[in-house]
C-alpha cells in the first residue's frame, strides 16, 4: 500500500501556480478531488490568486519624478586613466 502525502499550503500553492513537477502534480489533483479539506483550501487559493492578479500596482509619480531627476542629473565620464566617472549634477 503506498504511504500516504500531507500536503501543505505551500504544495497548494506551488500546485496553483503550475510550479509542481509532474509526478507530484498528478498526486495533488488526485488528492485535492479525494480531500474535501484540502479542496476547499485549494479553491481559496485560487481565489486570493485571482484577486492578486486583478490588482494593479505601479509606483508614484513622486517615486518616478526622482528616478526621472536623478536619470537627468547623471552623467558618466569615461576616463583613460580611471575609467568611469559618474557625476551627479544638481
Amino acid at each position: 500500500m503506498p504511504m500516504k502525502k500531507n500536503y501543505t499550503l505551500n504544495d497548494l500553492i506551488l500546485f496553483a501556480y503550475n510550479e509542481t513537477d509532474s509526478v507530484n502534480k498528478n498526486l495533488i489533483s488526485k488528492t485535492i478531488k479525494s480531500n474535501k479539506k484540502l479542496n476547499t483550501q485549494y479553491k481559496s487559493i485560487l481565489k486570493v490568486k485571482k484577486a492578486l492578479n486583478s490588482i494593479n500596482v505601479s509606483p508614484g509619480k513622486n517615486v518616478i519624478n526622482n528616478i526621472l531627476n536623478y536619470s537627468r542629473a547623471l552623467n558618466i565620464l569615461n576616463s583613460k586613466a580611471i575609467g568611469n566617472i559618474s557625476l551627479i549634477l544638481n
